[in-house]
């Protein structure tokens, strides 16, 4: 990331209003729940322990990923619990940060993640310069998030993949407490490209979307894709997303298709 994109996201940074002390100031401990696959992100784990206020780090390989976090976050004993995904990267003083936007409504905070993925990010480049990317009502970023224990405890996680943080959020604003999502701190998503026909049968199947958010999410993908392509000068850039959106649509289609069957 470089020229405007830095700064506006140094100035976003900037503009994050701590209403609350930090970990540091608060002498509070938090701990982590990384789940794996089979051996954990070894920089991720190394990032973790440096950090100051991080506690223990859990790390489950149990299956599915909704099962594995409320285990793993249960297993916990710290009021405030972070849970990440192992193809994550996070900056050194993502904990301090985070918790500076701890308030008592406030249930889970999470913090824009930018894909390492060139295409995936030239997108949100675009859309950044649109609309607060941590405005964003249907991007929870789940994959960095610390939430408080107790809302884990009632918490009966779907068997599912796609779609779980739609689902998660939902449950934690109907305890009552508010889902923070703020702007990007240095967080970065190494994870590659997943079979998007399966994502939009189960954002179909689950109703993770409006048919307003469905309608906002195409126009959106169909307008900034050629400007992404642009940016990455590239045509890769451009069919990289068609075809995601395709995919998408595609199976949201399917999906709906065998309901009325």
């Amino acid at each position: 990331m470089e020229g405007n994109d830095a700064i506006n996201y140094l100035s976003a940074r900037r503009n994050i209003i701590a209403p609350m002390p930090s970990c540091l100031d608060a002498n509070i401990k938090v701990d982590f729940v990384v789940p794996s696959r089979d051996n954990p992100n070894p920089t991720l784990i190394h990032i973790i322990e440096q950090m100051p206020c991080a506690g223990q780090i859990i790390n489950t390989h149990e299956k599915p990923l909704s099962i594995a976090r409320k285990r793993g976050v249960l297993k916990a004993t710290t009021e405030w619990v972070a849970m990440v995904d192992d193809d994550m990267l996070l900056p050194s003083d993502w904990l301090i940060q985070v918790t500076k936007a701890i308030e008592p409504n406030v249930g889970a905070i999470g913090t824009v993640a930018v894909h390492k993925n060139k295409h995936a990010a030239a997108y949100e480049r675009v859309v950044g310069t649109i609309v607060k990317l941590n405005t964003i009502d249907t991007n929870p970023h789940i994959n960095n998030i610390i939430i408080r224990r107790k809302l884990m405890e009632n918490y009966k996680p779907p068997l599912l993949f796609f779609g779980e943080d739609q689902y998660f959020k939902r449950y934690v604003q109907k305890t009552g407490y508010v889902w923070k999502v703020l702007p990007f701190l240095g967080a970065t998503h190494l994870g590659t490209s997943k079979n998007y026909v399966t994502i939009g049968i189960s954002y179909r199947r689950y109703s993770h979307f409006s048919l307003f958010q469905l309608t906002r999410r195409v126009v959106a993908r169909f307008i900034f894709t050629p400007f992404a392509a642009l940016i990455n000068l590239s045509p890769q850039t451009f069919w990289y997303l068609t075809k995601l959106n395709v995919e998408f649509i595609a199976g949201w289609a399917k999906e709906l298709a065998a309901e009325k069957l």
